[in-house]
């Protein structure tokens, strides 16, 4: 009884090495130093998060699916994080609507013709989905039919900023409100 005890010191003990050096290639390559106390205390549903989880809830207005996912979606599989400000109004933010936005903003940054393009193109069809979105199981399906988009979206914030982390972890917060995309 007593090893048993001991296991989960040990594998602390193990891993630990193994995280700071993780963390330090992490920071040599520009993410946030603090980003692993960040994991536990500024994310919800987490044991030591300081923030409540956000409640599910239909977002009004003119939430686009991305909206419609994080709001609708069974919290096991959207994995909503934080509350955030959209067009003044509170939203449920989930990772794969910041990175989305985070992608939309390097995209207004760096190619504004076909940003506006692409603008014009989603706010036209995404509505007109995202009110199709009724259901749970209907919103968890889109959030994963996302997925390989919010990957390679993920992989262009890598490749042309120096610092997507941070970029991704302003969406629709009040941090860094100039310059910033208000869709989603």
């Amino acid at each position: 009884m007593m090893r048993r005890r001991r296991v989960p010191a040990l594998w602390f003990a193990l891993l630990f090495p193994v995280q700071l050096v993780i963390q330090l290639l992490l920071v040599l390559f520009g993410q946030r130093p603090d980003s692993v106390v960040q994991a536990f205390l500024a994310t919800s549903g987490f044991h030591l998060s300081r923030l409540p989880a956000p409640p599910p809830e239909m977002v009004g207005g003119d939430g686009h699916y991305l909206c419609t996912v994080a709001a609708r979606g069974h919290r096991r599989v959207v994995k909503p994080l934080r509350a955030g400000i959209r067009h003044g109004a509170a939203i449920t933010a989930n990772r794969q609507l910041m990175i989305a936005n985070a992608f939309e903003n390097v995209l207004e940054q760096y190619m504004p013709a076909c940003h506006r393009t692409i603008r014009r193109l989603y706010d036209t069809y995404g509505y007109p989905v995202s009110r199709q979105i009724r259901s749970k199981l209907a919103a968890d399906a889109v959030f994963i039919v996302m997925k390989p988009m919010e990957w390679s979206f993920l992989l262009v914030l890598y490749t042309v900023d120096s610092r997507p982390e941070n970029r991704i972890q302003v969406q629709y917060s009040e941090f860094g409100k100039k310059g910033r995309p208000t869709g989603d």
